[in-house]
Parts: C-alpha cells; sequence; structure tokens
C-alpha cells in the first residue's frame, strides 16, 4: 500500500472516530437529560447505543500511535514539547474559557473575578466539560512520546506482542475479577490503557500482529453485541458493577477497536469514492468538531429543551446527529480561516 492510501486509510479512522464521538455524545446526553421519564427498554437501548461507540477514542489514539511511533517520521524535542503539547494546553485553555463562557451566558450569570477564577479552576482540574479530558490524556501521552518512541524503535515484534499482552492483562483482564469482589494484588506500573492503544496501532500498522479481514470483522461484531446487551442486562437488573464492562479499558472495547482500526487502516484511497472525499473533509476539521460539537448538544438538548424522546424518536436522533455535525464541521472550517484560531484546530 502506498503512502497515499495510508494517508487515506488514517483520515478514515479519524473521520469514523469523529461522527462516533457525536453519535455517543447526543444519545449519552439525551438520556441524561430526558431519561427519567423513560421506560427502561427504551432507556437502556440509548444506553446500549452510546456504549457500542466506545471504540471511536481508542482508535484516535491507534491512530496517534501508528503514525508518531513511526520510526521513519522525524520528530525532534522541540517539535514535541514546542508544537504538539503547546498546542493542546492553549486548546484547552482556550475552549474551556470558552465553555465557561458559554454556560454563564445560557445560565444568565453575571460577570465577575469569581467567575474568571473559576474558569481557571476548572482549566487546572480538568473538570470543565466531559469531553475535554480526552486533551488532558493526550497531553501526557505526548509528554511521554519521545520514550515511547525509543520502546517502539528498538523493540523487535515479540518484544511489541509481549508488551501489549502485559497491558491487556493488568489493565483489561485482571480488574474483571473485581466483578466478583475478588480484587487482584498483582498490578503493573501504568495507570491506564492508552498507551496500550498507542503501541497497539503501530503495531499493526507495521503488520507486526495481523488479523484477517473475517477475524476483524468478527472481532466487531462479537463484542459490539456483547455490549449492547450486556448494557441491556446491566439497566434491566441494576447492576451497577457491569459499567466496567464498556470502560475504555474494556477487554471487549480493546476487540472492537481493534477490529475497527484494522478493518478501516487497510482501506485503499480508492475504494470509498465521493465517501472518502467527504471523509476527508471531517477530517480536516475533526479536533475542532470533536472541541465545539458539544456546544451545539447541549445548547439544542439542555437549553432549547428539545426533546428527541417525543415524535418519531428515530428520525428525531437522525436529524439532530446530522446537524450537530454539519454545523460543528461549518464552524470550524470557518473558525480554521482566521490566523490565530488556525493554530489550534
Amino acid at each position: 500500500m502506498n503512502q497515499p492510501e495510508r494517508i487515506n486509510s488514517f483520515s478514515y479512522i479519524r473521520a469514523g472516530a469523529c461522527i462516533a464521538i457525536i453519535v455517543l455524545h447526543v444519545f449519552a446526553s439525551a438520556v441524561i437529560i430526558y431519561g427519567e421519564g423513560l421506560e427502561i427498554l427504551p432507556y437502556a437501548i440509548s444506553r446500549g447505543i452510546a456504549n457500542c461507540l466506545m471504540w471511536a477514542v481508542p482508535c484516535f489514539v491507534m491512530t496517534t500511535g501508528a503514525l508518531l511511533l513511526n520510526e521513519s517520521k522525524e520528530l525532534s524535542y522541540k517539535k514535541i514539547y514546542g508544537k504538539y503539547i503547546v498546542r493542546i494546553i492553549s486548546a484547552v485553555i482556550v475552549f474551556c474559557l470558552i465553555f465557561r463562557l458559554f454556560d454563564m451566558i445560557m445560565n444568565g450569570e453575571a460577570v465577575s473575578i469569581a467567575v474568571v477564577i473559576d474558569g481557571f479552576y476548572k482549566i487546572y482540574t480538568g473538570t470543565s466539560w466531559s469531553h475535554m479530558w480526552y486533551l488532558y490524556m493526550l497531553i501526557g501521552l505526548y509528554l511521554l512520546l519521545p520514550f515511547y518512541r525509543k520502546v517502539a524503535k528498538y523493540s523487535d515484534r515479540w518484544e511489541l506482542k509481549f508488551l501489549l499482552s502485559i497491558y491487556l492483562i493488568f489493565i483489561s483482564l485482571l480488574p474483571l475479577t473485581g466483578m466478583l469482589e475478588l480484587k487482584s494484588g498483582f498490578y503493573i506500573h501504568v495507570s491506564t490503557i492508552y498507551p496500550f492503544y498507542l503501541f497497539c496501532g503501530y503495531t499493526i500498522h507495521k503488520k507486526y500482529f495481523e488479523l484477517n479481514k473475517l477475524t476483524s470483522v468478527l472481532l466487531v461484531l462479537l463484542s459490539t453485541e456483547g455490549i449492547f446487551l450486556l448494557t441491556i442486562i446491566r439497566w434491566k437488573y441494576s447492576i451497577d458493577v457491569m459499567e466496567q464492562l464498556w470502560s475504555y479499558s474494556s477487554i471487549l472495547v480493546v476487540m472492537q477497536a481493534v477490529g475497527i482500526f484494522t478493518l478501516m487502516e487497510r482501506t485503499k484511497g480508492n475504494v470509498l469514492k465521493l465517501a472518502g472525499k467527504i471523509l476527508n473533509m471531517i477530517d480536516n476539521c475533526s479536533f475542532g468538531i470533536y472541541l465545539i460539537h458539544m456546544i451545539f448538544v447541549r445548547l439544542v438538548l439542555r437549553y432549547m429543551r428539545y426533546n428527541p424522546y417525543e415524535g418519531m424518536i428515530p428520525l428525531n436522533f437522525i436529524l439532530l446527529i446530522l446537524g450537530v455535525l454539519i454545523v460543528s464541521y461549518v464552524v470550524t472550517w470557518l473558525m480554521k480561516k482566521v490566523p490565530g484560531i488556525r493554530r489550534l484546530l
């Protein structure tokens, strides 16, 4: 596969993940705001749809690993710390303040020093709008990226597989025994699953770990069906401990993300044609779309009091998702025309 095709495949992954994030947040927000009056089945279905899209962030991280851990890509300390990290930190500061301003206007709060202090407090503590956690996670990955790159460069196929196995066992599998009130005393000295996804994307991209198409499809179908059905069971029988089954470290989400990434990473640039062009357009604005889409989700659902569970529910959600995606894309595209903002997006 030549380089343009590789670039297109990663664009498709990022664009697909971006769309999935919007769908996830629309359903999650709708059920949080209007779910109290729903019967258990539609409530659980909404939760299930949202949970089935948890693969999106892992695929973002795997794409980052495939691109930035590649030894052929020159990345100096100056570029990593002076460009990548500065960009993310700047985006955190700017958009956390924008979100605080939005809430202040919509809630009719008066401008005061306390409001400004509260805005910076939320930036430091990471307690701004929930989707901003992703940027904090990226900062952590970027800080250690030079060292991750050395591991990737000097590790062979077997060593990388061993590294992924250790991450998977200690962060994804052993914690499952906690559901049986049997907590493992064994642990590995890492705190999150995200380095696993970083190295996993690199390993799949380098073909150190290969799955055929059938296996990838089965991984996606079985894990997605499992997450959906288990979500129904969780809410029908109120089993709170099952929530970890669709966390980012869940083995089901790992299976789903690996299967989707593998399938999309091998997609040739000339296969999708018009759809591919649309996905490339979305990818060009994906970071901005991720940052601002929650403004429109919150505006419509919370402040405009639009309840998608009234009337034709499927059509309501489709129109809401398309509307949020299109408006977020257009606003991001316009914002990228502004010199100062363009550097952030």
